[in-house]
């Protein structure tokens, strides 16, 4: 039942043969230690079996169970056959073989028989069952499994336990080594020849369990056929690297294609198209057509794959407009990977590759349908989400690009496109809070991203458009008396003045940033603050060389020295006045200095001299 997937099924019968042989099982924890060197004990996941008749004697400690003689001699050869199975950790390897709790109790185990064992494997099987495959289920499961590889009482059982450890210990890095020689050792048992493993002729021969007793117990316990032990250390095997050795074990099974690509990503041209020629001589197959396509990089052995297979084989496709992108025909390669999908439709990579083309040929509506697709079949894809927004953005649907951008940013805060993305997105919709937000993230990203990346400053325009929106959704709330309104608009104000800080901070002496600060101030009543933020402007205005003369300067300075006069005007100090007396005549004795001709003087001269003469009049009256 349980081979058959049948879960529930196959729960219901470990509990039977649990409740019927009277076992009685205990999932606990208990201190003990883990590595050579650690001092203090933690916290370990510990089964604790008990058979229903419990005068058998308790087997010694694990540390002494293996000098315990036994009387019957052949049992014992047996027992020490069947422990040599076991790879152990190597020298170098920090981690023990075994936990070594502190309670001596726990280090003693009742003796079982081999159905209570074979029980225990079930109860370990019912664990993944039922559990998401986390640190935790495999902390369980390597509990159950410790507690049978207590015992060597029979080869297979045995052999069960240590390949179900190894499938677990190879997702750790420090036993990851040791789970793959073990999956090794496993399979080579079951053949004569000298290997890694078994480099002797009594390891290979002498020390090997014979057929009946292998076969003993084999419809009690769940041990995969040799191919599939093989295939899934070829697969270990390639997964870290070892592609060589994976290529060997793929071609003892045959599986060719696995074989060609180990031997491709080894590096091996000539080994692969060895073996794809070889192949293609006894029998023709649309897979090493492809593969030779690979080889050769030449689209008649994709066609030729295509013909083979009656245009049914979905990698030729996907190979045809591969090779197609690559050259810059993109309209054909879109139509190559729209067959490959049709065929294939749950293929993610192609759909993703088929919406990069048709965006680059402004195909949107095929774009927004491959992008679809992918976030679909791949929700935690942050490109394609990003992608989806680009589209509606340019489609002129912010509303709709929104939630897009919201999704790609769950999966990943780190992209400054996006975050622009969706900062022009929130201006369009008005929704000012987060505009606030992803122009702050844009400026943090800038300081700590490297110049190559080329982050923008944040646009004037921009900053404009956010602390003029601010301020009118605040005086629209205040106008209408909203009062709920009114409160999310006093935060939002809050938030702009934290921004103006972020940006002064990130975008120095440009005339613009003040001048916005100061119209912010002078909205919420900051008067002091405007005059400072006004002479900031004045100052990096006159920064610009030539602003004497230039026809968009002069007219700023001119305005910031009339706005300047009103706020000196309206505080009424006469020193403040005096003070300023002396910047304009400043400032119109610079641009009379800039031109040789007094005749051409620009309009804003007498814009200043009028201002120079109010102030005098103003400080004779005062």
């Amino acid at each position: 039942e349980h081979h058959f997937d049948m879960n529930k099924k196959g729960k219901e019968s470990f509990q039977k043969a649990l409740h019927f042989s009277g076992l009685t099982v205990e999932v606990t924890g208990a201190e003990g230690r883990r590595t050579k060197y650690q001092k203090k004990a933690t916290a370990q996941m510990l089964v604790r079996a008990e058979p229903k008749t419990t005068n058998v004697k308790a087997a010694a400690s694990t540390d002494q169970a293996s000098k315990k003689t036994d009387t019957n001699e052949d049992k014992d050869t047996q027992k020490e056959r069947v422990e040599n199975q076991m790879i152990q950790h190597d020298e170098e390897t920090i981690l023990l073989n075994k936990v070594k709790y502190v309670s001596s109790e726990d280090n003693v185990h009742y003796q079982l028989t081999i159905l209570e064992q074979v029980i225990l494997l079930a109860l370990c099987l019912d664990v993944k069952n039922d559990n998401p495959m986390d640190g935790l289920t495999g902390e369980q499961m390597g509990a159950f499994l410790e507690r049978v590889l207590q015992q060597h009482d029979d080869w297979m059982v045995y052999a069960t336990a240590l390949l179900e450890r190894a499938w677990l210990e190879s997702e750790r890095n420090h036993t990851r080594e040791r789970a793959i020689l073990q999956i090794q050792a496993l399979a080579d048992q079951h053949t004569n020849r000298l290997t890694l493993t078994q480099s002797t002729f009594q390891a290979a021969v002498e020390d090997s369990a014979p057929p009946q007793e292998r076969l003993r117990n084999l419809h009690s316990i769940v041990y995969p056929p040799r191919w599939v032990v093989l295939r899934d250390l070829a697969e270990r095997y390639a997964k870290i690297g070892i592609v060589t050795t994976a290529a060997e074990l793929f071609e003892e099974i045959e599986r060719w294609d696995d074989v060609v690509e180990c031997y491709q990503r080894a590096g091996k041209e000539n080994k692969a198209e060895e073996v794809i020629r070889k192949r293609l001589e006894e029998a023709e197959t649309p897979r090493m057509w492809a593969a030779l396509g690979d080889i050769k990089n030449d689209p008649k052995y994709y066609e030729r794959a295509l013909k083979v297979s009656n245009g049914r084989f979905s990698g030729a496709y996907v190979a045809l407009g591969k090779f197609h992108s690559d050259k810059g025909d993109l309209p054909k390669a879109a139509q190559y990977f729209k067959e490959a999908v049709r065929l294939k439709p749950l293929s993610t990579h192609v759909w993703f590759r088929l919406g990069a083309i048709s965006m680059n040929l402004k195909d949107w509506e095929l774009a927004l349908h491959a992008f679809s697709e992918v976030v679909q079949q791949e929700p935690e894809e942050a490109d394609a989400w990003a992608n989806v927004a680009a589209i509606h953005m340019h489609n002129k649907n912010p509303s709709e690009a929104y939630p897009a951008l919201v999704e790609s940013l769950k999966l990943n805060r780190n992209n400054w496109r996006v975050w622009a993305s969706k900062l022009w997105t929130c201006m369009d919709l008005k929704k000012y809070d987060e505009a606030i937000q992803a122009s702050i993230t844009l400026i943090d990203l800038k300081t700590k991203r490297n110049a190559s990346e080329k982050i923008p400053n944040p646009e004037e325009r921009v900053i404009r458009a956010i602390v003029g929106g601010a301020i009118s959704q605040y005086e629209q709330a205040v106008k209408d008396g909203n009062t709920p309104a009114v409160d999310s608009g006093k935060r939002t104000i809050s938030r702009v003045r934290e921004l103006l800080s972020k940006v002064k901070s990130s975008v120095k002496n440009e005339p613009w940033i003040f001048e916005t600060c100061a119209f912010f101030n002078e909205k919420i009543g900051r008067a002091d603050q405007v005059v400072e933020d006004l002479m900031k402007e004045y100052r990096a205005l006159q920064n610009i060389l030539g602003w004497e003369t230039d026809s968009v300067a002069l007219p700023r300075i001119c305005r910031i020295i009339t706005q300047l006069f009103e706020l000196h005007v309206e505080e009424g100090k006469v020193e403040s006045i005096k003070k300023f007396k002396f910047l304009v005549n400043g400032a119109i004795r610079k641009v009379r200095a800039a031109y040789f001709d007094l005749n051409r003087l620009p309009k804003e001269i007498n814009e200043l001299e009028k201002i120079l003469s109010n102030i005098e009049t103003k400080i004779s009256k005062m």
